[in-house]
């Protein structure tokens, strides 16, 4: 052989590559073999939190609950309404009110009566009605007058009303724990005063839970009601008015509208005489003396011309 040197290298060059291979495919199949456990051991560990995780809008204890459901609690709903009437005689209107009030056992909560018998007089009633009284009574004021418009409202707050229960049964409880506290307190002046404030802070929020209940009960167990009245004499209802009423009213107001024409002159000349002997004291002198000047550059004019 020529040249024994070159077979030598191919056969170093053989061995070496061998080597390589099997040393990687070693390591490959090592590889392999340690993260398929690993990627197992993560997807197990996957799907357990996934189990363990609470489903979407599910209650997990913390945070508020859920509302109630209304449909099995006592529905709270404040009443309103609006009555507008028109009576042709005034005088016996707020007696009846008042009466149908009391019969309905309500009361006035306000009232408000203008005008005098000699003119239109109207007046307007804020009545507080039980809630099981409310058609009775409404029945009733209709016969009182001409109905012009009724309005009515209702707005629920049941709600509102049961979640304000549900917070003041937790502020109580949260009450009687730092009272508890504060009873079996042994520790720093300034501990017992912080927790003091605590118990005011929450006895504070408590009375005004309790104040809001308390208008929400009587806004539920009594109607509001608005109820207006105004007195028009000959008054008929406007889809149907005859011809002599008519005339009878043309005949009223223009009757009413002259009679305070006169009444609002002669107010107004009483109003002025004091500024009319004012200007008189002042002008009549200042009159008086141009009427003097002027006959006498009269005279001197006369008595000229009577000279030439």
């Amino acid at each position: 052989m020529r040249y024994p040197w070159r077979h030598s290298w191919w056969a170093c060059l053989m061995l070496f590559v061998a080597a390589t291979v099997g040393c990687g495919v070693e390591v490959v199949r090592e590889a392999s073999v340690d993260a398929e456990p690993r990627y197992a051991r993560s997807m197990g560990e996957a799907a357990a939190e996934k189990a363990e995780a609470p489903a979407e809008g599910a209650y997990t204890g913390a945070g508020p609950q859920r509302p109630p459901n209304l449909g099995a609690l006592q529905r709270k709903i404040i009443y309103t309404a609006t009555v507008e009437l028109v009576v042709e005689s005034f005088e016996q209107t707020p007696a009846e009110i008042e009466q149908l009030v009391r019969k309905h056992g309500g009361y006035v909560a306000r009232s408000n009566i203008s005008g005098a018998a000699s003119t239109p007089r109207s007046g307007e009633w804020t009545v507080r009605i039980p809630v099981d009284q409310y058609d009775a009574f409404m029945a009733a004021v209709r016969g009182l007058g001409e109905v012009r418009r009724i309005v009515s409202d209702s707005r629920e707050v049941t709600e509102e009303y049961y979640d304000i229960e549900a917070r003041l049964r937790n502020k109580k409880t949260e009450e009687k724990r730092l009272i508890k506290l504060l009873e079996d307190a042994t520790g720093k002046l300034s501990e017992i005063l912080n927790v003091e404030r605590e118990v005011s802070r929450v006895r504070g929020e408590i009375e005004q839970l309790e104040g809001r209940l308390r208008m929400l009960d009587d806004l539920t167990a009594m109607t509001t009601i608005t109820i207006r009245v105004e007195e028009i004499k000959g008054y008929q209802p406007p889809e149907a008015p005859s011809y002599g009423t008519e005339v009878r009213r043309a005949w009223e107001q223009s009757i009413n509208a002259m009679l305070l024409t006169g009444r609002r002159l002669s107010i107004a000349a009483v109003a002025a005489a004091p500024w009319v002997v004012l200007l008189a004291i002042v002008f009549c002198p200042l009159l008086l003396w141009l009427r003097w000047a002027w006959r006498r550059t009269r005279r001197l004019a006369q008595t000229a011309q009577s000279a030439q």
